[in-house]
């Protein structure tokens, strides 16, 4: 990797017009046939703002399966792992190998041990925020309709959905894909893979009780990874009540830059004040300059044709320490200069 990136940080925006993406359940109290989706409150001007968002674990599922399915990579499965004594799953884990499986290296796992086996726990190189609808923009309705059963009266049910714009961030610790540290209280690899696979391991001792294990291959395979991750992240698809409420959750704007430290510094960047999104440039260009010692690239901005309010003064921010492009042209140049 170009500079040995150790962090890809970035920015996601996401349209999020008359959806319902990641539901809450039904309503409380005798409003009992409203499906509700995710919101929480947040106070804006001194009053209480009913904000739509998509948690963490919700669109990290979308972008595990969407980043499988666009590098061909085949999923690690949850499976139950142990049962209660009437017969019900009470601890669930993946494949637990991410040497074999991408998806475990980049997204983490953990498998809590009972009767003396091994306790193993793999923090997540890729980390998220949620994905939250941005101020001044996000209204919520509710779509109100029925079912016509062929006996008896129709039954009324509603679904609350929202228009917003949903924005999240990420830090991608790449420096650690390939590379798996175990310590008494934690080990990131299991001592059934470590014997599996010690050909293709170098093992490294840096201090007492500590021993690091990274694959023979790593800088190869860390390229790899991340430009698959970032092919799922603009690829991204997903979501619940697709069938009612269906949406292209790709984010119509990605950016995102190499960075030595993993601060995800790329966030709130969106003002809400019109009909569209605007991107803040003055505090883009004061990240740029705030983070310059710790920027490895350009900072990377994809936009879709006709998205931002802004679009063409964000496209003058091309030049030396930022590239313009679409979304996935964005990607693409990215992994083209710095992945391959």
């Amino acid at each position: 990797m170009s500079e040995q990136i150790k962090n890809i940080t970035g920015n996601v925006l996401c349209d999020a017009t008359a959806t319902f993406l990641n539901g809450a359940g039904l309503a409380h109290g005798e409003d009992q046939n409203t499906v509700i989706p995710k919101t929480f409150k947040e106070t804006v001007n001194g009053r209480k703002e009913e904000v739509p968002y998509v948690s963490a674990q919700a669109w990290r599922r979308w972008l595990r399966n969407t980043t499988n399915e666009e590098n061909g990579w085949q999923p690690s499965e949850l499976h139950a792992i142990e049962t209660n004594a009437k017969g019900s799953t009470s601890k669930i884990a993946t494949e637990l190998d991410p040497i074999m499986y991408p998806e475990d290296d980049l997204f983490g796992y953990m498998k809590s041990g009972s009767k003396g086996e091994e306790s193993i726990q793999r923090t997540s190189p890729f980390k998220t925020s949620i994905l939250r609808g941005i101020p001044k923009m996000r209204a919520l309705t509710v779509d109100n309709a029925f079912v016509f059963p062929k006996d008896g009266t129709p039954l009324p049910y509603s679904t609350r959905f929202y228009s917003t714009h949903l924005e999240g961030f990420f830090n991608l610790e790449c420096y650690r894909l390939g590379r798996f540290v175990n310590i008494p209280s934690r080990m990131e690899l299991a001592t059934e893979l470590i014997n599996k696979y010690k050909e293709a391991l170098i093992k490294e001792i840096p201090q007492k009780n500590v021993e690091v294990y990274t694959l023979q291959n790593a800088e190869q395979l860390r390229k790899e990874r991340a430009a698959g991750v970032l092919k799922g992240l603009v690829h991204l698809r997903g979501g619940a009540k697709m069938a009612a409420f269906g949406a292209d959750v790709s984010p119509k704007v990605i950016i995102f830059a190499g960075m030595s430290s993993a601060n995800p510094c790329f966030n709130n960047l969106y003002i809400g004040d019109g009909g569209h999104p605007k991107l803040n440039i003055d505090l883009l260009k004061e990240l740029a300059d705030d983070y310059k010692d710790k920027l490895q690239t350009p900072i990377y901005i994809g936009i879709r044709k006709g998205y931002l309010e802004n679009e063409n003064e964000v496209k003058t921010l091309a030049g030396d320490n930022f590239i313009v492009d679409s979304p996935i042209k964005i990607v693409e140049m990215f992994i083209d200069k710095y992945l391959e």
